[in-house]
């Protein structure tokens, strides 16, 4: 339907104004003497939206919420990690019902992997109770995803490996460093 607009439409250089308007106001201000420049700087903006966490659990050291996931998209992600960002010393850990399941079908990260590249702290569901004890005593601990390994180790493992990598329970000190901020 537009392609014919589209088509005859110039494309604007860096640098071009946008419209007459802007013309005439850049030539107003050059006028006046003013030392100006067009469209040099870009600023990065944040719609207010609001995040609410599953659970809020009253700890002994501090209070921590839980999220629990089931099917995590990426547009969910993405709101968690700028909750994470915009609030660094939100106490708070995932809960995640497949934890080994990957990210979409051409991914080859899963959930569990994703949480610790981004320094979230994570379990599997249900919630191991030394897991949440812990949490609850003050210590921001994490599981562990298992490394990603090799095709031919993968192979060779299939037989003997049980249907799930086992995870490990740690106290992550990326985990706790994170509770000061992501970078």
């Amino acid at each position: 339907m537009y392609s014919s607009y589209n088509a005859a439409r110039k494309k604007r250089k860096r640098g071009e104004f946008k419209g007459k308007l802007e013309e005439q106001i850049n030539q107003s201000l050059l006028d006046q003497g003013l030392e100006i420049s067009y469209e040099k700087e870009r600023f990065d903006f944040y719609l207010k939206k609001f995040y609410t966490p599953d659970f809020l659990v009253k700890g002994q050291a501090f209070d921590f919420w839980i999220e629990v996931k089931g099917y995590w998209p990426s547009a969910k992600r993405t709101q968690f990690l700028a909750v994470l960002r915009n609030h660094p010393k939100l106490n708070i850990f995932v809960a995640l019902q497949s934890p080994h399941q990957r990210l979409s079908k051409q991914s080859k990260t899963t959930y569990c992997q994703w949480c610790e590249r981004f320094g979230v702290a994570w379990c599997p569901t249900p919630i191991p109770t030394d897991f949440l004890n812990s949490w609850v005593t003050g210590k921001k601990v994490s599981f562990r995803a298992p490394e990603a390994s090799s095709k031919a180790k993968a192979k060779s493992k299939a037989a003997a490996a049980p249907t799930q990598p086992e995870c490990q329970l740690t106290m992550d000190r990326s985990i706790a460093s994170a509770a000061g901020g992501i970078s």
